[in-house]
């Protein structure tokens, strides 16, 4: 899977001011490498064009997490704009000279896009430096939101981990209440929650016996996701195989030498502590395997195809139960 690629921009200086701070953190940030993210910048111009140019980029290009920024005189804090409305009121004139009063960014468009952002993930607490707010105003700032999100909803666009792409605006406070590093490191935060999710391969094995059962195991307290049911198998090691990491771990969960028989599919779920992508194959106990002893589950059981659902999955084989239904 490719690494997550993320889109950061600011904009320039407006209403004859010389700096935009959200510029000067596009420069500071546009320096950095950030571990496992291809970053792109862009600097966008305060009038119409510019608020258009994200919203068509992002169907041409794909992104894991789009970040607005944008300067706010009024915030002491970082505010994190949780939506966008379909509103332009302009008191000042944008850097092309246009200005428009009580007017709408798209005409004949609902009322207000919700950001997609998961606000849930960001840490606050009582001296905490950001803001929600429910406020982009009405100039360009709220202009390239609504576009922006407007076309993520639209066109459904998706992330790498199918989520419905990640997409912010900040408001960003004068370096009279935050340094330009501070807002910088607070930004890489920002940015480390939405594209920073471990992925992790797994295989499973969907092991059948002659009565045609399919083995399943419950997960012991020690695991997380402690009692669930799952296909066993487990993770596979730095540049291992998957046909031998299957059987690595069959016998290390179970010890049980399997024979493979022909690959069954993949799914892929995004967990809330990291992202799995599962490859599940076919197989069968050797017959000369030592009898099945439990070593990471509390208790297995052979089961119907049909009867698989009355069990309490972990996700990812849930949906793995729903692949080889299908195909029977």
């Amino acid at each position: 899977m490719r690494k997550a690629k993320v889109l950061i921009t600011g904009f320039e200086p407006f209403d004859n001011s010389s700096f935009n701070i959200s510029e000067k953190l596009v420069s500071e940030i546009k320096k950095l490498e950030i571990k496992d993210v291809e970053l792109k910048t862009k600097i966008l111009t305060v009038n119409e064009q510019g608020s258009k140019y994200v919203s068509e980029l992002i169907l041409l290009e794909d992104f894991d997490f789009i970040l607005h920024m944008g300067f706010s005189s009024k915030a002491q804090k970082i505010h994190l704009e949780s939506r966008a409305v379909n509103k332009i009121n302009m008191n000042i004139k944008d850097n092309y000279g246009r200005v428009i009063k009580n007017g709408k960014v798209v005409n004949e468009d609902i009322n207000e896009y919700i950001s997609t952002f998961d606000f849930v993930k960001i840490p606050f607490g009582e001296n905490e430096i950001f803001l929600i707010s429910s406020d982009a105003g009405t100039f360009v700032c709220n202009e390239t939101y609504f576009r922006t999100l407007k076309t993520i909803y639209e066109n459904k666009i998706e992330d790498r981990f199918n989520r419905l792409l990640p997409c912010l605006f900040v408001h960003l406070p004068s370096e009279e209440f935050l340094t330009i590093l501070e807002q910088v490191e607070l930004i890489l935060s920002i940015i480390r929650l939405v594209s920073g999710k471990k992925i992790i391969e797994v295989v499973a094995a969907i092991i059948t016996n002659e009565n045609g059962e399919i083995l399943v195991a419950k997960r012991d307290s020690n695991q997380p996701h402690p009692g669930k049911w799952e296909f066993p198998g487990g993770k596979l090691e730095k540049n291992e195989k998957e046909i031998d990491g299957l059987k690595r771990e069959l016998f290390e969960e179970m010890k049980i030498n399997i024979d493979i028989s022909s690959f069954c599919g993949e799914v892929q779920h995004l967990y809330d502590e990291y992202y799995v992508i599962l490859k599940a194959m076919y197989a069968k106990i050797n017959k000369k395997s030592p009898p099945l002893e439990l070593v990471v589950h509390d208790e297995f059981l052979w089961v119907k195809l049909e009867n698989l659902n009355s069990l309490d999955w972990l996700e990812a084989n849930l949906k793995l139960v729903e692949l080889i239904q299908n195909q029977s």
